[in-house]
């Protein structure tokens, strides 16, 4: 069962309503997505990284690691996400899916090591599992196997309790379902060192950098770098201008080193640099507490009128510099089975307080928390949203916590509206509902037992039709419920020096594919 996740005709609508917003925004720069291909690729060499935040270790089984594209460099998945959502092979070159869903057979590429000598068969592959299995809530795949099994070294049987249509795709996530070396663990099974098969080991790692360097043992052929060198730069500015000045050749992706939009701006005047973009794959969201927040909320009619009150078109004119395109549904276009059409959500301040006289809700006072460092213009969105909503009777209150304190306050419920953004590909649409719009998770977003019904119909679903009926099914039930507020779709943007050639971005911003890439000089 290898192959699109989604229907043919599905991803071509997708592609083709990203394609035309990315033409209409003017975020593509030209639509460039690679740098350098008109020049031959030097051999050897090191390619410098910024990275916006110091790593608190390297290991995949850890969510204090937030730098996906370091752990990409040194883990590899089964199976990997490929382009429009194609599933392609990775530590397994096949696999099959029984018809009834329930069990999974993966056949391991063979010769296979470790970047530390060990080999990777399938009871190492067995025991690596085991580490998450039934302790990683967010991810389906984990509550739903049932067992393990290795027949053989070269085979991987995962047994399911029940059909999870996503089990697969999950597979193909940076953490935790990556694979460490036996070695990367004490006798005690604590992790001690990041060993994987990847492209690149870990050569040193401290506050200010992290070293990588070739693994000439790596299955999938001699990468070309010797190095790849992750050099931490807090300040945007600083990263900016050593990009310019030719002290890092790659900054950007929402996981490395993000860009704001007048940055992008910036770096497109520059000639010694490149801005690659690709269309939305994720959108932001402004999310209501409907239990534990204003009561106020808890009235869908107070929730619409939120929708209605916000100008979304002159957040991305003003605040994105059109970079960003106004959104209107949970996900963007371009995610598997995500709604096609854009909802009816223009601004209309009068229908607004209109839906709050009639909800008797006028003149509520509501919380807005804010982590500046979740995007570059929050803080700016923050007070563009609380003026929008005083014009029609909501005052917002705007509470800046730093990140450790965002996400206390989130996770227990302790605010009245707060951002989200959307995980984007490989996650949605599934790991998005199944963490955040199910009503028995403690941190959701918005939730009823009726929509946790639509969601375990949509993910259970067997045939591609069927799962994109239930999945129309769950978009209209959290449009009719005004679950949450689009916002902005925001687009993936990164920028390249001069020096650099033959990269490509990644199918997704976890991953970043450096195999192949150069630096002359």
């Amino acid at each position: 069962m290898m192959g699109s996740v989604h229907s043919a005709k599905r991803w071509r609508m997708a592609v083709l309503s990203a394609v035309t917003a990315l033409l209409l925004t003017g975020c593509g720069g030209g639509g460039e997505t690679g740098a350098g291909d008109d020049a031959a690729v030097p051999a050897g060499g090191t390619l410098r990284v910024a990275l916006g935040q110091p790593e608190a270790d390297l290991n995949s089984l850890s969510y204090k690691t937030h730098s996906f594209n370091v752990l990409d460099q040194i883990y590899e998945p089964l199976v990997r996400y490929g382009p429009q959502g194609k599933l392609l092979p990775g530590l397994a070159q096949t696999w099959e899916v029984s018809s009834d869903g329930l069990t999974l057979t993966f056949h391991l590429r063979q010769g296979v090591t470790f970047s530390d000598g060990a080999a990777f068969t399938a009871p190492v592959a067995k025991t690596d599992m085991q580490r998450w299995i039934g302790d990683t809530p967010f991810l389906g795949i984990s509550r739903t196997i049932a067992a393990v099994e290795a027949p053989d070294d070269a085979t991987l049987v995962v047994r399911l309790k029940s059909s999870y249509y996503p089990a697969v795709q999950e597979l193909t996530l940076m953490r935790p379902v990556r694979f460490r070396s036996p070695n990367s663990f004490d006798s005690a099974g604590n992790f001690v060192k990041p060993i994987g098969t990847g492209p690149f080991r870990l050569e040193s790692s401290s506050e200010t950098e992290i070293v990588l360097v070739r693994n000439d043992t790596y299955w999938g052929g001699r990468p070309n770098l010797d190095k790849v060198l992750f050099k931490v730069i807090p300040s945007s500015q600083a990263r900016l201008a050593a990009l310019k000045a030719g002290e890092v050749d790659l900054v950007g992706g929402e996981y490395m080193a993000p860009l704001a939009p007048e940055e992008t701006l910036d770096l497109r005047g520059q000639s010694r640099v490149k801005v690659l973009t690709e269309p939305a794959s994720t959108n932001l969201l402004l999310a209501f507490n409907t239990t534990t927040g204003d009561s106020a909320l808890a009235d869908p009619r107070v929730r619409q009128a939120v929708n209605y009150a916000l100008d979304r078109q002159a957040y991305s004119k003003a605040l994105f510099h059109n970079l960003a395109r106004p959104a209107t549904q949970v996900f963007p276009a371009s995610i598997p089975y995500a709604p096609q059409q854009p909802r009816a959500l223009d601004l209309d301040a009068q229908k607004a307080r209109d839906l709050l006289a009639e909800a008797g809700k006028s003149g509520r006072k509501l919380r807005l928390i804010l982590d500046p460092g979740m995007l570059p213009q929050a803080r700016a969105l923050s007070e563009a949203i609380q003026a929008d909503l005083a014009k029609v009777g909501l005052e917002v209150q705007i509470d800046q916590l730093d990140t450790a304190a965002y996400t206390e306050a989130a996770a227990k419920r302790r605010y009245d509206l707060l951002f989200y953004r959307t995980y984007g590909p490989p996650y949605d649409p599934f790991a998005m509902l199944n963490g955040n719009f199910r009503s028995t998770e403690p941190a959701f977003l918005y939730g009823s037992p009726a929509i946790d019904g639509l969601i375990d119909e949509a993910l259970a679903g067997t045939t591609d039709e069927a799962r994109a009926a239930a999945y129309d099914k769950v978009w209209a039930a959290l449009n009719d419920s005004w679950a949450v507020a689009p916002v902005v779709e925001l687009p993936r943007v990164w920028a390249v020096g001069a020096k650099v050639r033959g990269f490509e971005l990644g199918v997704t911003e976890y991953d970043l594919p450096l195999t192949k890439v150069g630096v002359a000089g």
